[in-house]
């Protein structure tokens, strides 16, 4: 049930991706080596993610939950060395230094950090689980930094949305192991009171994206109008959707990034109010299927390491499917 789960989400994937990206008058070539010329280069370099992605999958299934223990510490350190390098050596895309080109591959060091965070803060938690009543505040010192130091680097690419993540992994796990009444209002006083600072360090887009997030209308043909582009698209879409292929929205592009970050409103025009729920529920099914791999784990490193992937997933669909809504 969870390899079919996982299986279905990216099938679907392919299937609006078909739409999103079709082209007739496109003819190119996804893999310089490859001279092959296709009409829909996003969904030919999907499948190839996808391909690779299974072959990662079943050679991680052959190493044991043991393994992945003993190299925690490793694969975080090589994660920072990776995300330093990212600053000084970083190619520049969209106005962020977030990528790495190796023999012509992009490589993005902050996506391996989540999994790296997620093994690291297993291990630490499972060899100083909590005592009774939960952590407090001295005991929350060092996972702290843990979360911390990546944070830091993923910030000055700037990347706040994946730092957003490594916070939601760190503060899911130490939640679920439990933190006591006291240091727990003591941290949530400090995130209120560090708000204000927070907000002047940010950026005038990411200022800007908040904003929009809040009242898109506010600036309808600046900011806000990929979101409103977004909700007319996923509106128009009705009960049953217009059809494959049949998205005015997506078909004339007045959705801005529909192959990527607006590809659920693509799904929503085309396939309707029944298509998402389809998608959503295999999402909730693939995280049900995670949770009870989780209840059954027989130690409490392989439960946590099930639980970061977890919430990893979880805050990504949340997040990603709410913001085109």
């Amino acid at each position: 049930g969870l390899l079919w789960s996982a299986l279905i989400i990216p099938c679907l994937g392919l299937i609006v991706l078909s739409s999103a990206g079709y082209d007739p008058f496109a003819r190119k070539v996804v893999i310089s080596w490859l001279p092959e010329f296709v009409n829909i280069p996003v969904l030919a370099k999907q499948l190839l993610f996808l391909g690779v992605g299974l072959v990662v999958m079943l050679a991680a299934g052959s190493f044991s939950p043991q393994w992945f223990a003993r190299h925690a510490y490793l694969f975080y350190t090589l994660c920072l060395l990776a995300l330093a390098a990212v600053l000084r050596f970083g190619t520049v895309v969209n106005g962020s230094r977030r990528w790495l080109t190796i023999a012509g591959f992009n490589f993005q060091p902050a996506e391996a950090m989540k999994f790296a965070l997620i093994l690291v803060l297993s291990k630490y938690f499972s060899r100083k689980p909590p005592e009774q009543g939960g952590y407090n505040l001295n005991q929350l010192i060092m996972p702290g930094i843990i979360i911390a130091i990546p944070m830091l680097f993923i910030l000055k690419q700037p990347d706040l949305g994946t730092a957003m993540v490594l916070v939601a992994i760190g503060g899911g796990m130490i939640l679920f192991l439990g933190v006591r009444p006291k240091p727990f209002l003591i941290l949530t006083l400090v995130i209120i009171a560090a708000a204000y600072p927070a907000w002047n360090s940010l950026h005038d887009y990411q200022k800007r994206r908040i904003i929009t997030l809040i009242n898109p209308e506010s600036d309808p043909l600046g900011s806000g109008y990929h979101i409103i582009q977004s909700k007319i698209a996923i509106g128009s879409g009705g009960m049953f959707g217009k059809g494959y292929r049949k998205g005015t929205q997506t078909q004339l592009e007045f959705l801005p990034e529909h192959t990527t970050d607006f590809v659920f409103s693509v799904l929503a025009e085309e396939w309707g109010f029944f298509g998402s729920v389809i998608l959503i529920c295999a999402y909730l099914y693939l995280i049900y299927r995670m949770l009870r791999v989780m209840l059954r784990a027989k130690e409490l490193f392989q439960m946590l390491l099930v639980l970061g992937v977890t919430i990893q997933i979880t805050f990504h669909t949340v997040i990603n499917i709410g913001m085109v809504l």
